[in-house]
């Protein structure tokens, strides 16, 4: 029985319609029915308001930020990279980041890098090889304190040539962070 048939029944007067009747019965059933999926969609629209709790409709935020629906993410994922878009009212400066960050769950710390004051990332850290002086002031460091880091090794049969012997990274930091950051400038990663 629907949730709202016998709503609708009583809704009528019992003296010009007979409530027990067939019919009538029948039409507040089907009636019912249509004001019981009304309900279940106003409640699954009440629940878009917030990107965690929009379900189905997770897509529609990542239409309206601007993200390419990637089903093959989890809906975690899916979620903490809208929620990514929404908190990025713009700045550039090492709190702005390290605010956002934590509002997805990260900790992290920024480095710059100043080849003025002698302070230059370690030669295996990244490929400064043949890299003018110049261009290390538009370097930094991002060190994950607490990222999914994914380690993937080289193995035989199953990588190719060319693949690195040791691979690993957190997607969500790191597609965030190549989003956002200056395009002048090179961000690298450290995983502690």
């Amino acid at each position: 029985m629907s949730k709202y048939q016998s709503v609708l029944a009583h809704l009528y007067p019992p003296v010009s319609y007979n409530i027990n009747g067939e019919q009538f019965t029948a039409q507040c059933a089907v009636d019912g029915q249509a004001f019981d999926c009304l309900q279940a969609s106003a409640e699954a629209i009440l629940n878009v308001i917030e990107p965690v709790t929009s379900n189905n409709l997770l897509a529609d935020w990542e239409r309206l930020c601007g993200i390419t629906t990637d089903v093959s993410k989890t809906y975690s994922e899916r979620v903490k990279r809208v929620i990514i878009q929404l908190n990025t009212i713009g700045g550039l400066s090492i709190p702005y980041f390290l605010r956002l960050a934590e509002s997805i769950g990260y900790t992290i710390q920024i480095k710059e890098f100043s080849p003025l004051k002698n302070d230059l990332p370690n030669a295996g850290d990244i490929p400064i090889q043949n890299s003018p002086t110049e261009r290390l002031i538009f370097m930094w460091r991002v060190t994950v304190i607490n990222g999914d880091d994914n380690i993937i090794y080289f193995r035989a049969g199953q990588s190719l040539a060319g693949d690195r012997l040791v691979d690993f990274g957190d997607p969500i930091i790191e597609e965030f962070f190549e989003d956002l950051k200056p395009a002048h400038t090179y961000c690298y990663f450290a995983y502690q």
